[in-house]
């Protein structure tokens, strides 16, 4: 049994141990510490813890005691240290008193019972390594929690301090659940549930004894207790604006864009490149004469433009002028405004000439059109001057 115990323990240790190797400062890999373990060096993490309780003898023939007389009180002293948030060892030292029966006195007895069995009790120390994983970190990530759950399972040396149990035990192997509370950041409260198995002579009962303990304590958290987990930027995914039929859409829209863009360029081109058209605007009269309804006559103020418009000619001898006549075609026959025409030129054609314009600086014609540009055909009473080409 010893070998498969040491064996056994060397497997769990060795599975600790390259934690420590690999926790060197500064070098860890870590990402979010609810997400993955986290390492720390080998000085960081300890603790020390104090508990006390009562174990229940379990051996084969302590089912004969009564309930009161197979409990007997434990405590302990550990030191843990703690490689992750998941995995840690516990080195100590505990105290056991264990009370129970036995079918015959072997040294260790105390009296008998009423049903002839031998009352049992004795004492050991036993120094203990154990090996912890706590749950809540293994199975839902590393974070500060007021309660977690820590699986161990170890092993001990016990040691007899009582009468006739010095030599009679040789081996414990234990497990159980330490149920620890968390007060604050450096204190904890501990409720440790413990089965051990003893290889052992000394009771009597084919080479093994049993306990089931409760113990009660506190831990201690040595300076540096958290675990340094740098936060890894989280880069948000990519998220498209745009579904695949509205890029589509988009895609269609940006396509006839462009060929309109084209067409609109082509057109440019075009007109750059299409000769310029000469256009004749007909030269804008001098002056008009308006005239009345159905009337050839010239009003006073009409003479006075035209002795100005005398002077102006004669100053330019060299130059001829056309007197045109003009009348509106919503009034009167055709005939009355051809006549109408001709008179209204004639008279702008002798007044001008009464006031000393040659009459080689002046030519007559009518003219049909419609001389008002803004639809008003009693604008085109009248009768206009402007030069010739």
């Amino acid at each position: 049994m010893k070998r498969t115990v040491f064996a056994v323990m060397l497997v769990l240790v060795g599975m600790a141990m390259p934690a420590t190797l690999v926790a060197a400062p500064g070098e860890e890999t870590k990402t979010e510490s609810s997400q993955q373990i986290v390492l720390n060096s080998f000085k960081d993490n300890w603790a020390i813890s104090l508990e006390g309780g009562a174990d229940f003898g379990l051996g084969r023939f302590d089912s004969h005691a009564s309930f009161g007389q197979r409990i007997a009180p434990v405590f302990g002293l550990n030191a843990e240290k703690w490689f992750s948030p998941v995995i840690g060892l516990r080195l100590g030292a505990d105290y056991y008193g264990v009370k129970g029966a036995t079918l015959w006195g072997n040294g260790i007895e105390t009296g008998r019972f009423d049903n002839g069995y031998f009352k049992q009790s004795y004492a050991l120390i036993t120094p203990a390594l154990d090996v912890m994983g706590d749950l809540a970190s293994l199975f839902c990530g590393y974070r500060e929690r007021v309660y977690s759950p820590v699986l161990y399972i170890g092993m001990g040396i016990p040691i007899g301090v009582s009468d006739g149990a010095a030599k009679g035990v040789n081996m414990d192997m234990r497990g159980g659940l330490l149920n620890r509370f968390r007060l604050n950041d450096a204190w904890a409260i501990n409720l440790d549930l413990r089965f051990d198995v003893w290889e052992a002579s000394i009771a009597g009962e084919g080479n093994h004894g049993k306990t089931f303990a409760a113990l009660v304590g506190v831990t201690y958290k040595f300076k540096n207790r958290g675990w340094d987990a740098p936060v890894v930027p989280v880069v948000a995914p990519v998220v498209g604006k745009y579904s695949d039929a509205e890029g589509d859409a988009l895609v269609a829209q940006l396509r006839d864009a462009n060929r309109k863009i084209a067409n609109l360029e082509q057109q440019l081109a075009e007109c750059q490149n299409r000769p310029v058209e000469k256009v004749t605007e007909e030269a804008a009269p001098v002056v008009t004469v308006y005239y009345n309804i159905n009337s050839s006559a010239l009003q006073p103020k009409d003479k006075v433009v035209l002795k100005a418009v005398a002077k102006a000619i004669k100053a330019n001898e060299g130059k001829k002028y056309i007197i045109t006549g003009y009348a509106d075609s919503e009034t009167g026959s055709a005939a009355f405004n051809a006549k109408l025409r001709k008179a209204r030129a004639e008279q702008v054609y002798d007044a001008l000439v009464s006031y000393g314009v040659s009459p080689d600086q002046l030519e007559q014609k009518t003219s049909e059109a419609k001389l008002d540009r803004f639809g008003s055909y009693v604008l085109d009473r009248a009768a206009t001057i402007t030069p010739a080409e």
